[in-house]
């Protein structure tokens, strides 16, 4: 069963609280698999999801929050970051990410979109490439090696003259 998609609001405490908990069990599972104890996206707040300029979708599947995905504005209005984009471990594997980032694309496909992830996290890698990123850099942010992809904005059709 596919998720449905909705925008969540996250100003709400209640919302920002499960925002939070997708998030912790998401990273905390990525820290794992990267092999690392400090996490910057660890330190996320309740307080501070609330208070965020962000855009957060979320992906309800069997009555549950099961995902999110985050939006954020860049350097210039045609630029967006996903800076978010996460499923419960129990959730994984079960087509939510695809459909988080599927609607991300539908409601965003005009901006040119960059996300950052580890080098050494595959699943995210192969994710992404299968919607069209590419890498556009890499660097380092303490001992953990990022990788920046980005998708530009799809070309409209040229135009074809009729044949008559």
């Amino acid at each position: 069963m596919l998720p449905t998609i909705e925008l969540l609001d996250h100003r709400d405490r209640a919302v920002a609280q499960r925002i939070h908990a997708i998030q912790w069990a998401a990273y905390t599972q990525e820290a794992q698999l990267l092999g690392v104890t400090d996490f910057p996206p660890l330190r996320q707040t309740v307080e501070r999801i609330q208070d965020s300029e962000e855009q957060f979708l979320g992906a309800v599947a069997l009555g549950t929050l099961a995902g999110i995905a985050a939006i954020e504005q860049t350097q210039g209005p045609q630029a967006l970051c996903i800076s978010s984009l996460v499923v419960m471990p129990a959730m994984q594997r079960r087509g939510v990410a695809s459909a988080l980032l599927r609607e991300v694309l539908r409601r965003f496909g005009s901006h040119t979109l960059v996300v950052s992830t580890a080098a050494a996290n595959g699943p995210a890698l192969a994710l992404y490439g299968r919607f069209g990123f590419a890498e556009l850099d890499r660097r380092l942010a303490g001992s953990l090696e990022l990788v920046r992809l980005g998708r530009a904005t799809m070309p409209p059709e040229p135009y074809r003259k009729e044949s008559s």
